[in-house]
Formats: C-alpha cells, sequence, structure tokens
C-alpha cells in the first residue's frame, strides 16, 4: 500500500496517510482540517537492509 508523508502548511502538523490514484486531492490535516498540504519526501522502505549489507560487500580499494 503506498504510504506517504506530509506536513501541513497552516499548523505544521506532519502525519501519513494511504494514498490511492485520485485520491491525493482529498488530502487533509488531521489536526487543522486544512487541505493546505504538502508531501514529504520520504526514505523508501522497499529495499529493507540491503542498502547496508550492499555498501559494506563492496571490495575495498588500496589503503
Amino acid at each position: 500500500m503506498p504510504i506517504f508523508e506530509y506536513t501541513c502548511k497552516q499548523c505544521g502538523k506532519e502525519f501519513e496517510r494511504v494514498v490511492f490514484s485520485g485520491e491525493e486531492e482529498k488530502i487533509t490535516c488531521p489536526e487543522c482540517k486544512s487541505k493546505d498540504v504538502k508531501k514529504n519526501m520520504s526514505a523508501s522502505t522497499f529495499m529493507g537492509n540491503s542498502i547496508g549489507s550492499c555498501a559494506t560487500s563492496f571490495p575495498k580499494g588500496p589503503s
């Protein structure tokens, strides 16, 4: 399920929502009910721990 992080431009509340295609216009702040919200960039969780293991599995260059 697509979970997005938002910040309300009116009160500053940060919140998450499950948003399906076509529902982006319906997002409102749970605190002040404003529709003036900004979608935040967030780290993707689909990679799990692979980032750490990939970074450490590369051979080290000459020291």
